[in-house]
């Protein structure tokens, strides 16, 4: 197909690089391989063709100008036709179209900097960390659909999804998967087959995959077929299998103050000041506070990993509660629970475990917690008052009301 002669020549003229006279910024492979429009093909040029006309209706001006921002990797895409992709790098060659290895923080920069409108797909769900005005934006990003009345695409606003935590943590890792060659968009995602290898590299010294490395691995970066040292570009050698895992993130009054990793088929212990090695004292981070101190039993809960499932178990004097969409679970001595993303088991109301959304890599290892040494205050049963129930003082500054007794 030329697409010269099927409406590219007259769509191409609204194409500029002009940030301060573009009217609109297009997340240009987003657009393309959006199998929502004009059928099923898994790549298809014409769909941004027709998104230019869409937005000259959009903005009542045929003479509409739209700054188009496009991943390398389309030009490349052996899903569009070879006039396709000649089309696309005759762009790149003219200044028509910005080519960008990663195009969704150019695509952001544009829209947050000079207020313009975006058009795409994307959630950029891996940016809110940094950009807030992302979650939950109901005026900066618009997206095409196919025209109920007749032929062509018209183009609507959008609102952007508030995604929770765990997936915003998620995301971030599939684009740090994405940058390192460890993840596959066209549907088969992460590379497990790598990421679940032990790599050493050449130099025993290598900070990030020598011998002398004690706990948890990096990505490895995954090029051309090798996998190299990002430190030292030369390839890894494989030296076995990592342990399944999974990472659990420790809050303290919302903020994160520790992780930790539990591997398949180990059971680790949290609480105040548990005795056994391994375990998680609470009482060691910053911000654990009297009344969680008085409140969180020395041993209050275990969790286990095994066959892919993250089991917590209540061993407390006080209980412990599972929030979740639906109402609360409530665990008491012996009960357990199955955890699941978006959980948040709170041992007190201002300490609360939660799983984290990644799952391949944790980039942040969690350092041993150090055992706190008892006091005759932990030895010995504190009485505490009843406690306002929620809402009556902040949403997690105090307990839940129930009835105190002696820490086990």
């Amino acid at each position: 197909m030329n697409m010269r002669t099927n409406g590219g020549g007259a769509g191409e003229t609204r194409l500029s690089l002009d940030a301060m006279t573009s009217d609109f910024v297009v997340d240009v492979a987003n657009i393309v391989r959006e199998q929502s429009l004009l059928g099923p093909r898994p790549a298809d040029l014409s769909r941004l063709l027709l998104l230019l006309d869409a937005l000259a209706e959009f903005a009542c001006d045929e003479d509409v100008r739209v700054y188009g921002v496009c991943d390398s990797s389309l030009l490349r895409d052996t899903r569009l036709t070879p006039a396709e992709r000649a089309l696309l790098g005759s762009w790149a060659d003219e200044g028509r179209i910005e080519v960008r290895p990663v195009a969704d923080p150019r695509i952001l920069e544009l829209a947050e900097q000079l207020d313009m409108p975006a058009v795409t797909f994307d959630n950029f769900t891996d940016h809110i960390p940094g950009r807030p005005w992302i979650a939950g934006n109901t005026d900066t990003f618009l997206k095409p659909r196919n025209n109920p009345a007749g032929p062509g695409l018209v183009v609507v606003p959008r609102v952007l999804p508030v995604p929770e935590e765990w997936q915003i943590s998620r995301k971030v890792e599939e684009s740090d998967l994405l940058a390192s060659g460890l993840y596959d968009r066209r549907g088969h995602g992460a590379r497990t087959d790598l990421l679940s290898r032990l790599w050493r590299c050449a130099d025993d010294a290598c900070p990030l995959f020598g011998a002398r490395r004690a706990a948890g691995q990096p990505m490895p970066r995954h090029q051309r077929g090798a996998v190299l040292c990002p430190t030292h570009e030369t390839p890894l050698t494989a030296m076995g299998t990592v342990p399944a895992r999974i990472q659990l993130k420790v809050r303290i009054d919302g903020t994160v103050r520790a992780r930790f990793a539990v591997h398949e088929g180990e059971t680790v212990t949290v609480g105040r000041a548990p005795a056994a090695a391994g375990g998680i004292a609470l009482a060691a981070l910053q911000g654990f506070g009297p009344a969680a101190r008085n409140w969180i039993s020395r041993n209050h809960l275990t969790v286990t990993f095994t066959g892919d499932r993250a089991l917590v178990r209540d061993t407390s004097s006080n209980g412990t509660v599972v929030e979740r969409r639906g109402p609360d679970a409530k665990l008491r001595n012996g009960s357990e629970w199955v955890l699941r993303p978006g959980h948040r088991v709170l041992l007190h109301d201002t300490v609360a475990l939660e799983l984290s959304g990644r799952q391949h890599v944790f980039t942040e290892e969690a350092a041993a917690v150090p055992p706190t040494p008892l006091t005759s205050a932990d030895t010995g049963p504190t009485l505490l008052h009843s406690p306002p129930r929620r809402g009556e003082q902040g949403s997690r500054g105090n307990q839940r009301g129930r009835t105190t007794r002696r820490h086990r």
